[in-house]
């Protein structure tokens, strides 16, 4: 589905991370990644990116594939004792914490197999974004975006809940909303 052009070191990390999320690779094939300051092949689309931002690619191309594909939209998370099926649409956060990732809901707090970069990667197409070390959150879910100290936000969750960007995730916050 894709070739890689890029250097020995930086290759070997795409490969490990395009490989998790079942993104097949070859030459001469519909897409190229390119990293900057190498040729770029003739005649295919090609995406130019900088070594350090190879997980936005990563991220980048694994939503458009989850997207063209139908993409995993829920999860299964554990309740107690039970275990329940949780739509990505019902999901208003994770959470990184001692026991695992837990998935907020409206109905309460599941724990998740997976990690944090898992769901950044594979459910970014479905409106989720890293706003900190420890959590994502879903932009459906946000009522409110208030401007912090340093550079950071508050977000204002349904429910009323609220959850902290950090000033290393409000960029791509921003970004994501477009702001």
């Amino acid at each position: 589905m894709v070739e890689l052009v890029c250097s020995p070191g930086l290759r070997a990390r795409l490969e490990r991370e395009l490989a998790a999320h079942d993104v097949e690779l070859g030459a001469d094939t519909r897409w190229v990644l390119v990293e900057r300051g190498f040729e770029v092949p003739a005649g295919r689309p090609a995406i130019v990116f900088d070594a350090l931002d190879y997980m936005d690619v990563v991220r980048l191309l694994v939503a458009g594939v989850r997207e063209q594909n139908g993409g995993a939209r829920s999860v299964v998370g554990q309740r107690g004792s039970n275990f329940v099926v949780l739509t990505a649409r019902e999901v208003v956060y994770l959470e990184a914490v001692a026991e695992g990732i837990v998935a907020r809901t409206a109905s309460g707090r599941d724990r998740v197999r997976g990690t944090l970069q898992h769901f950044e990667v594979s459910w970014a197409g479905l409106g989720f974004v890293r706003i900190n070390r420890s959590q994502l959150v879903n932009l459906a879910h946000v009522r409110e975006i208030v401007p912090w100290f340093n550079s950071r936000y508050v977000l204002r969750l349904a429910g009323g809940e609220e959850v902290e960007v950090s000033k290393t995730y409000a960029k791509r916050l921003r970004s994501a909303l477009r702001m």
